[in-house]
Formats: structure tokens, C-alpha cells, sequence
């Protein structure tokens, strides 16, 4: 195993190099060197896919006998196998394609989104989904799961399409049409708030601090897009400043909630898949428990807020955000009950396109179509429609599940937390560093040791179970 666990040490710190690649070409990047930087993310792509794809790695895994190595050894080499059978199935050159469409896409998305025009993306993006859907046709092949599955997998080894279809049931049967019979506003009040950049995240990093994000080891930056990267020890997070001070704030918060997972999984398996997060739907559980279960409750924002010098207008501004239903077409500024409609129509589109030939203005036309059913929106302008997200046109799909699985799993967490009444009682430092400890212990540690659903049981004593979301969102939202 000594081989394999140093192939894979290798194999994460190149990650990790990647890492700080790609937060640097969505923060500080000059306009002028995104060839360049394409071509640099291309070779390490190639060099890192070579590690796997040797004689001697799959003689060493051959050689290896399962049934003399001791439980976390075995959960390892599960893993390694999983892992290297993945990342010999899609071919290095369709990989080394991949990651320059990728870049360029993401580039042009950008101005495609700023320019609200969606043409100047169209060709490229048509082109890029070619290439995902020859990964996923070669993912598929080696997995034995269909062409989405197999993309779902990347993000998600616990649920494929079929249990998500039972799981999000709920977002069908119950909470869209509980939306669309609710009283929605529109244009909630927005506080105008003067403080700058600088003011907002001094103040911001004393609070995630006391939510134990080490700013040793990481750090906040600006981005157009919020996200969480980086590398071991050197967690990166980004927000973007919105003139609503509330969006910026609440994406630190689910940022925050992603970085301090990273800063806390085991050291001892920090370089092996054992220690390597379960997967991007507990990810999100993390941050959107930060997010959601922390940053948006009245208790701890009536705290919070002090710093920001709290009025009744940030008060009012707060509630209409956050306690009320609201009509919005963007995904990331939504409210938490019509959040997982935004989520279940990327699935559905998701689907259809892996199922399909369909290229970009049926997609087009399917969300305009799906926001105008679900939400009962009329999509306008592309810049909030098809354009409002990075993911697809950074090549990522069967991605957007894990948004609302990860809430899922975040309220079940809430609701079995023995800590948490304490803490909405009173947000003292001692009772949000019980919960930071609580979830270190429970979940961050566990990292892959455990799957989600035994992860879950071990806190609540039953598998991943929609209905705790459910209530949450009737607790909040439907007096």
C-alpha cells in the first residue's frame, strides 16, 4: 500500500497546484494571459493523468491482497481502485481538450453574462458539451453506469439519478406547489449600506474566525463567481460584492462553511482518499449550514449585525430576505424555499441533455420554458436566465444535485445537532464553538471514512431523509 498511498500523495499535491491555478484565474489573472494560463492547466492535466495510467501502479493494485489489510486500509484501497479506474477511462488527450474548452468557455461566459449575449458563447459551449458528452460516453464504459450517472459520480459516489428522483420528490410533490400558491415578494427592501469592501471583511473575519476558518491557513478574495478552492492548508474563498450587503455577506458565510471543512479533515489520511471529503453534496451541507442554519437565523444576524451598526432597515432587509418567499430568476439570490426549484430545473434539463441531442438554444428554450412552469417567471434577458451560472459552461454537469441534496443533509444535521436549540437561544462564542466542535467531530473528521448515508446515520439514526428539509423550510417560511 506504501506505493499506492505515495502515487496518491503525488496525484492530490498536483490538485492542489491546480487549485491555486484556477483561484488565480478567477481572481488576479491578467486579461491578456488567459492563453497562456490555458496551456499551463493543460500540461499539469496531462502530467497528473500519467500518474494512474502506469504499469507499475496497476501492478502494484493487483498485487495487493484485500483481506490482509485492516478496515481504514481497505476503505483506502477500495477508493484508490475507484479512483484509478476513473481517471484511466477518459482518454488524456479528450482531458488535455477538455481543460483548454473549459477556460475558454468560462471567459467567454463571462463577457457573454456582462454583455447580456448569449451568442457570444453559443458556438464554443455547443462545442465544450461535445467534449463532456464523449467524457461521459468514456466514464461510462468503465463504470457501468449511464452517461449522466457517470457524471453525477464525479460529484457524488453516494446517489445516482434514480435515488435522486426519490429524494427529490419533495421538491415536486410539495414545495413547488406550495411556492406557487405562496404570497411572494418581488422587490424585497435592500438596505443601502456605505460601507466599503474593506470595512465589510475586516469585520466579517473576526465572525468567521469564532466559526473556527483559520486565516493561517486560508484566506477571502474577490471573485465574479463566489467559491471555495485552493489546496491543503491554503484554503482560498472568494465572494463578490453585491450593492445588497446581505448577498455578500451570506456568501462569505456559505463559503466559510466549504473552507472550514477543507482546514478540518484528517491529517493522518490528509493525503489518501480516506481523507478526502465524502463528496460535494456534504460539502454543501457544510456551507449551507453556515449559511442557512447559522448566518440566517434571527438570532445569531440580531448578533451578528452589531458590527454592521443594526437598524430596523437591516432588520426589515434581513427578513424580506431570508424569512419570506420571494420571486427571483437567479439562483444564488433566491430565498431558501424556491432555492431548490432553482435546482431541480438544472436536473431536469441535466437529463434531458445526456439523454438527448440537444445543443444550446433547446437548452435555452427548455429553462425558459421550466422557470416560467416552476416558478412561474418570465425569463427576460439571458444575463438571469441561461447565462446566470458558471457551471455548465466550465464543462461541469451532473454537478447541480448536490446543491439540494447538500441542504437536505444540512437540516437533518440541524435537527440532530444537540447543540443547536442552545445556540438560537443564545449565540455566545461557547455555543457556536460547541456546534464548530460537534461538526469537526461528526462530520469533518469522518472525511470519506464514511459514506453520506452512514455518516447520517451515526448522527440521526436513519438514512438521508427529505422530510427534515421539508420542515425546516415550513418552520421558517409558513408560520
Amino acid at each position: 500500500m506504501n506505493k499506492l498511498k505515495k502515487s496518491f500523495k503525488n496525484y492530490y499535491v498536483l490538485n492542489d497546484i491546480s487549485g491555486i491555478l484556477f483561484w488565480d484565474n478567477a481572481t488576479n489573472l491578467p486579461s491578456e494571459s488567459i492563453a497562456s494560463r490555458s496551456e499551463q492547466m493543460s500540461i499539469l492535466s496531462e502530467y497528473t493523468d500519467t500518474i494512474f495510467r502506469s504499469s507499475e501502479i496497476i501492478n502494484e493494485v493487483s498485487s495487493i491482497n484485500p483481506s490482509e489489510l485492516d478496515e481504514i486500509n481497505l476503505k483506502n484501497f477500495k477508493l484508490m481502485k475507484e479512483i484509478i479506474s476513473r481517471e484511466n477511462a477518459v482518454d488524456s488527450g479528450l482531458k488535455s481538450k477538455l481543460i483548454q474548452q473549459k477556460l475558454k468557455c468560462e471567459h467567454l461566459w463571462r463577457k457573454a453574462r456582462q454583455e447580456n449575449n448569449s451568442l457570444i458563447i453559443e458556438k464554443e459551449f455547443n462545442y465544450l458539451l461535445s467534449l463532456v458528452k464523449e467524457e461521459a460516453s468514456q466514464l461510462s464504459d468503465a463504470t457501468q453506469l449511464n452517461s449522466y450517472n457517470s457524471l453525477i459520480s464525479k460529484y457524488d459516489m453516494d446517489y445516482n439519478s434514480s435515488k435522486i428522483d426519490n429524494i427529490f420528490s419533495v421538491i415536486k410533490s410539495e414545495i413547488i406547489p406550495q411556492y406557487l400558491n405562496s404570497n411572494k415578494i418581488k422587490d424585497p427592501y435592500v438596505f443601502n449600506s456605505n460601507f466599503s469592501k474593506e470595512t465589510i471583511l475586516e469585520n466579517t473575519k473576526i465572525k468567521l474566525k469564532e466559526l473556527n476558518f483559520d486565516f493561517t491557513r486560508g484566506r477571502i478574495d474577490q471573485s465574479l463567481h463566489p467559491f471555495c478552492g485552493g489546496a491543503n492548508d491554503d484554503v482560498r474563498i472568494t465572494t463578490r460584492f453585491e450593492d445588497n450587503i446581505l448577498e455578500t455577506l451570506s456568501a462569505i458565510f456559505h463559503e466559510t462553511g466549504h473552507g472550514v471543512y477543507e482546514q478540518n479533515r484528517p491529517n493522518q489520511y490528509l493525503y489518501e482518499p480516506v481523507g478526502q471529503s465524502r463528496s460535494l453534496s456534504v460539502h454543501e451541507s457544510q456551507s449551507l449550514f453556515y449559511e442557512n442554519h447559522i448566518f440566517k437565523s434571527h438570532s445569531y444576524f440580531s448578533n451578528f449585525a452589531k458590527i454592521f451598526k443594526l437598524d430596523e432597515n437591516l432588520t426589515r432587509s434581513f427578513n424580506e430576505h431570508y424569512h419570506k418567499i420571494r420571486s427571483n430568476p437567479i439562483r444564488v439570490s433566491s430565498d431558501e424555499f424556491s432555492y431548490p426549484i432553482h435546482v431541480y430545473i438544472r436536473y431536469e434539463i441535466e437529463k434531458i441533455i445526456f439523454s438527448e441531442k440537444i445543443e444550446f438554444q433547446d437548452i435555452k428554450s427548455l429553462w425558459n420554458s421550466y422557470y416560467k412552469k416552476f416558478l412561474d417567471i418570465d425569463i427576460k434577458e439571458d444575463s438571469v436566465g441561461i447565462l446566470q451560472d458558471i457551471h455548465w459552461f466550465e464543462g461541469i454537469f451532473g454537478y447541480f444535485p448536490t446543491y439540494a441534496l447538500g441542504a437536505m443533509i444540512s437540516s437533518q444535521i440541524k435537527y440532530h445537532c444537540p447543540f443547536y436549540d442552545a445556540f438560537l437561544d443564545n449565540p455566545s462564542k461557547q455555543n457556536i464553538r460547541d456546534i464548530v466542535v460537534w461538526l469537526n467531530t461528526n462530520i469533518h473528521q469522518k472525511a470519506s471514512l464514511l459514506s453520506s448515508d452512514e455518516m447520517l446515520q451515526n448522527i440521526s439514526g436513519e438514512k438521508l431523509n427529505s422530510t427534515y428539509y421539508s420542515k425546516h423550510l415550513k418552520d421558517r417560511f409558513i408560520k
